[in-house]
């Protein structure tokens, strides 16, 4: 019994540990991205190039249905189309809406296929992690790189506005920390 306990408490401590090296080497692939932008977006167009490759060798060599495969590819032709402003990247693009919808479209068609179709969770593992998450996934930490890039509107103390350039994230955080205050009520000294 006591054996089991000491299992668990050791089971949430790798978990534990498992999840800040993620975060710790996130942070670290986002710093590097940030330094340097241009090799990341090369590194980005061989990984869609790669993607493209892997979805036609799937489709000719393991009988991949046709619609996983013709989504597949519209998805990363659309995340190529991002490459073209690459670091700055609007999320109200079309290219980015269109991708987040085909990815959508794309996970339903991979569950569907892998439903009716028995593969061991390897195989959906790799097609999972290199056919739908890998490249949205680099475009997530590259976001990082927009720091002093994207223009943001921001309130100056006599009520105008005014443009700086500031990162997406920081400005997001920002905006619902002041949301967050005005909702909160304010501290009033009470007297007596």
């Amino acid at each position: 019994m006591f054996l089991w306990l000491i299992s668990w408490a050791a089971l949430l401590a790798q978990v534990v540990f498992v999840v800040f090296s993620l975060a710790a080497g996130l942070y670290y692939l986002a710093e590097i991205i940030e330094e340097y932008s241009i090799v990341a977006k090369k590194i980005i167009t061989y990984l869609l190039v790669f993607v493209i490759v892997l979805y036609i060798g799937l489709l000719v060599f393991d009988g991949f249905p046709w619609g996983l495969v013709v989504v597949g590819l519209l998805t990363h032709l659309l995340y190529g189309s991002l490459l073209t402003t690459f670091p700055v990247i609007s999320l109200l693009s079309p290219g980015f809406v269109g991708g987040t919808l085909l990815l959508i479209v794309a996970h339903i068609l991979a569950f569907q296929y892998f439903a009716d179709h028995w593969h061991i969770f390897q195989e959906v593992l790799a097609f999972f992690f290199l056919c739908l998450w890998m490249v949205p996934f680099s475009f997530f930490i590259s976001l990082s790189a927009n720091d002093m890039v994207l223009p943001v509107s921001v309130g100056s103390p006599d009520g105008s506005s005014r443009r700086s350039r500031r990162s997406m994230l920081p400005a997001l955080m920002d905006f619902l920390a002041s949301k967050l205050n005005n909702l909160s009520p304010s501290k009033s000294s009470k007297s007596i």
